[in-house]
């Protein structure tokens, strides 16, 4: 995995250099993209950083650009075919998800996993701690920001919507935890409540099993990972970096986009930033 500026992006775009390669190694594996929350447009009013780094012109001007480049798999064909293309994953489980991006996946006829921290749906408007961390740090007060706006930055799936978005073919739940920690600081007894009860209480809900796992931030460790694996899941997802224990069901890499400019894009997607996955085991 490589580093991307815009330095390398541009240059790579516009000499053909991320086509060229994008048509040599990424035809040939599979990759997984990351994305968190969609908003309906930027607010000029907030800082950028605390926003999600995409809004839905973006979010469907990404979703084309894949759609003519790649095959978008479902999570299925995406673990037991070898058929390459794209799968589309979401972190967190923000209401934006429901608002947002599954009308836009419903227009592109595109499956997506999404990765649920069940904090988000017990409680949809208390928000994640990195989310409180970063608005305090502002000196934002959850009171100075309008309804509307907490709804469609911050607030997370409702149990009835999630329920909702379950039911919908294209639509596949996976665990994200509960409370979105370091998983790797956890103890036993918090790694059980992680992993094993935010599945349980996924699956209560949604009425089918929960099959996949993402790592809160990436982080895990051995011990993770056993915990993980143990837990009735059949495959568990990082970031962009991976540990590398030697179980690639278990630490599969992903994408993160966090731009829609057509040279970041075509470096992401050419190979050279992240391989394609060919082999899971």
């Amino acid at each position: 995995m490589i580093k991307l500026n815009a330095l390398i992006t541009n240059t790579s775009y516009y000499c053909g250099i991320s086509y060229l390669f994008r048509k040599i190694f990424s035809s040939k594996g599979k990759f997984v993209i990351m994305f968190h929350g969609v908003s309906k447009k930027k607010n000029p009013n907030l800082p950028m950083d605390i926003q999600p780094h995409l809004d839905i012109n973006q979010f469907n001007f990404i979703l084309n650009w894949i759609k003519n480049s790649f095959q978008i798999l479902d999570p299925d064909t995406f673990m037991t075919s070898q058929q390459n293309g794209v799968l589309l994953t979401f972190d967190d489980g923000f209401l934006n998800n429901f608002s947002n991006v599954l009308p836009v996946l419903e227009t592109y006829d595109a499956p997506a996993l999404f990765f649920i921290t069940t904090e988000n749906i017990e409680f949809p408007e208390k928000w994640l701690h990195f989310i409180t961390d970063k608005l305090k740090n502002y000196g934002i007060n959850k009171s100075d920001l309008s309804r509307d706006t907490r709804k469609d930055l911050f607030d997370g799936i409702s149990k009835r919507n999630l329920i909702k978005m379950s039911s919908n073919p294209l639509v596949t739940i996976g665990s994200h935890s509960k409370t979105h920690p370091l998983l790797s600081q956890c103890s036993n007894e918090d790694l059980n409540v992680e992993i094993i009860r935010s599945k349980k209480y996924l699956e209560s809900l949604i009425k089918r099993p929960v099959r996949f796992f993402a790592y809160p931030s990436g982080d895990y460790n051995q011990l993770v990972l056993d915990k993980v694996s143990n837990s009735g899941y059949e495959a568990a997802f990082g970031i962009d970096k991976i540990e590398n224990l030697g179980r690639t069901k278990f630490e599969i890499p992903r994408i993160g986009i966090y731009s829609s400019k057509k040279p970041y894009l075509a470096a992401k997607f050419s190979g050279l930033y992240q391989s394609p996955i060919k082999y899971l085991k």
